[in-house]
């Protein structure tokens, strides 16, 4: 009866933590007669292979868990650590410069609406293709030297030529 409501429970947690995107593993032990739960923000490591999630909210990159062999070479995990680095460099990039999108998008948007004299709540408040597309270059334009820059990057580039420097 113990182990049917211990199960119960944790189906209901699982429920509730799948939202967040959590894992959960639970485990009988029989043999010893106590069960053990354990909750993880991030998947565990594969035996085998990285771990792909879906696309982040902020950035739109999949995070990615590395795979850490058992017998991980030095220059292996130097490789390992580059990856991370990087994915985490292009994931802080994105997600600063889909934030600031979005808000300049919002932004140029009012003001439009403002100078049609339409609400954004309005059913009729939309903009036309031609329209946007004058935010989206003007937008290219004014954050053109930061791509640049980020296709240029040293993060970005040189993670070969360091790892064996």
């Amino acid at each position: 009866m113990k182990n049917i409501i211990n199960f119960r429970y944790v189906q209901n947690l699982a429920n509730s933590l799948n939202r967040c995107a959590c894992i959960i593993q639970f485990r009988d032990l029989h043999n010893q007669g106590k069960s053990e739960l354990h909750i993880y923000n991030v998947p565990p490591p594969s035996k085998k292979y990285d771990l792909i999630g879906p696309p982040d909210k902020k950035s739109n990159l999949r995070p990615v868990v590395f795979h850490v062999p058992q017998k991980e070479t030095a220059l292996q995990c130097r490789y390992r650590l580059m990856r991370k680095e990087t994915h985490d460099w292009n994931q802080a990039f994105w997600a600063n410069h889909n934030e600031r999108f979005f808000k300049e998008k919002e932004d140029f948007v009012r003001r439009k609406l403002d100078d049609k004299q339409q609400t954004v709540d309005s059913a009729e408040a939309r903009l036309s293709a031609d329209e946007l597309s004058e935010f989206y270059k003007a937008f290219l334009d004014k954050n053109y030297p930061l791509h640049a820059n980020y296709n240029r990057s040293e993060s970005y580039y040189s993670t070969g030529n360091r790892l064996f420097g």
